[in-house]
């Protein structure tokens, strides 16, 4: 961020400069600042189809729904070719049967498609606006297909995920925690965790919206600093991940919760609290608890099925390969709910279950039983989170736009042929449809 204001500063002149100070921004979550940037470079080539898909994206993330629809058919208009932004333009409303683009995407698929990855997009942005006009058949076809896609171009076997929680299990226990070195003493830090699209980008919203709080997104640093403090210890060779798990007992707790903290400046710091949104800081429940003491962290548990089938459906970048086929999606939940059955143990009352069902049927009671574990006054504007600002590069960048709804409970259901699969798995596992919590009656939470 130092180095990319400094470039601002600069004021240059061309274009090109001008959207890559924008696409620094954008990534480092500066949404506003990449705008303005991504404006600048349109102003100067009203038909550069690059610059103006990067100005839809930001516009997006911020809430500018209607200008990146515009942007998102000004760049198909000039490169039809520019696949991402047909995926951009299907997220931002929910189309209908007279208005919707499957025609023309469904044109584009059957005159051939050259690269993979282009089709696979196209695919998951056919899926959307399928689902959304009730086509439901052809909306789960369009999401296999594309699943199917990006399964076949992986190296990727999901049992080396699930050793790895198995070893976690073993190896963060509550006596093995209890002999860990003290921990850092900040009271700052809000981590929301669990699979991506169970909530935590609601809840962020929520507490976010409080001014208090300062919501900061995804952040990787947790995972950086344990990973560095593991390589300061093993700088002869790199250990494996069982072997990582074992040897991060043996860390510096205070030291690895005071470098996380420095690592989130400057960004943080300028009010008590901050949110670490990372879902799969549900890996470091138990180094969190030791390295941060004082630090609350939040869990989004949601129907298993619903879970599993939200995932699937969504086109990830980089992040989540157990997601893209069945089989592979029922094998990591099952490890993953052994795993935050787990931490429930462990932890008790120092971690904070949210049931999805409940944050969007019952906002008001659920949003105040966020703000009491966070040690956080009510403040209105915690329910009045979709008005809130505040840039959001998840998936669910347009929903957190709307008020609460709740058709998203239960919408597994319309598919439940096609994932009858997923549901063998769970049922003969013992897996029920119900959430985490209802699952554990008698659990501490």
């Amino acid at each position: 961020l130092s180095v990319v204001d400094r470039a601002a500063e600069l004021a240059p002149e061309d274009a090109g400069i001008q959207d890559g100070i924008g696409a620094v921004y954008a990534a480092c979550d500066e949404q506003s600042k990449a705008i303005a940037f991504f404006e600048r470079a349109v102003a100067a080539q009203t038909d550069n189809a690059h610059f103006i898909y990067n100005l839809a994206a930001a516009q997006r993330m911020v809430g500018q729904l209607s200008e990146a629809e515009r942007n998102c058919d000004r760049v198909i208009e000039l490169k039809p070719q520019e696949y991402a932004a047909y995926y951009i333009r299907a997220d931002l409303r929910r189309w209908t049967s007279d208005d919707n683009h499957i025609g023309e995407m469904e044109s584009l698929l059957l005159s051939g498609i050259r690269h993979w990855r282009s089709e696979m997009t196209l695919r998951f942005a056919l899926a959307k606006e399928c689902d959304d006009i009730g086509d439901h058949e052809k909306s789960f076809n369009y999401v296999k297909s594309a699943c199917d896609l990006q399964r076949s171009h992986m190296d990727y076997d999901v049992q080396d995920d699930v050793k790895v929680i198995e070893e976690i299990i073993r190896a963060h226990n509550k006596a093995s925690l209890s002999k860990c070195t003290s921990g850092h003493d900040s009271q700052e830090p809000i981590f929301v965790l669990g699979l991506p699209r169970t909530g935590t980008t609601l809840v962020e919203r929520i507490i976010g919206s409080h001014s208090q709080v300062y919501a900061a997104g995804e952040l990787n640093n947790f995972a950086i600093k344990f990973t560095r403090a593991i390589a300061d210890q093993t700088e002869a060779r790199e250990p494996t991940k069982g072997e990582m798990v074992r040897l991060s007992l043996q860390l510096d707790f205070r030291a690895l919760g005071s470098s996380y903290i420095e690592s989130t400046r400057p960004r943080t710091g300028q009010k008590a609290h901050f949110i670490d949104k990372m879902p799969q800081n549900y890996l470091y429940c138990g180094l969190i608890s030791r390295a941060l003491p004082n630090a609350k962290i939040i869990l989004l548990d949601r129907n298993p099925m619903d879970s599993c089938y939200a995932m699937y459906k969504t086109m990830f970048t980089g992040a989540y390969p157990f997601s893209y086929e069945l089989g592979d999606l029922g094998a990591y939940y099952l490890a993953y709910r052994r795993l935050i059955d787990h931490w429930n143990q462990v932890l008790g009352d120092r971690m904070l279950i949210v049931r999805y069902e409940d944050l969007v049927t019952d906002t008001e009671l659920t949003a105040q039983r966020l703000l009491e574990y966070c040690d956080l006054p009510w403040e209105d504007a915690c329910l009045d989170f979709h008005s809130n600002a505040a840039p959001t590069g998840t998936a669910s960048a347009v929903q957190v736009r709307q008020p609460v709804y709740s058709s998203s409970v239960d919408k597994w259901r319309i598919y439940a042929s096609q994932l009858r699969p997923l549901t063998e798995v769970f049922e003969a596992n013992g897996i029920q449809t119900g959430s985490i919590e209802a699952h554990q009656e008698q659990a501490p939470n």
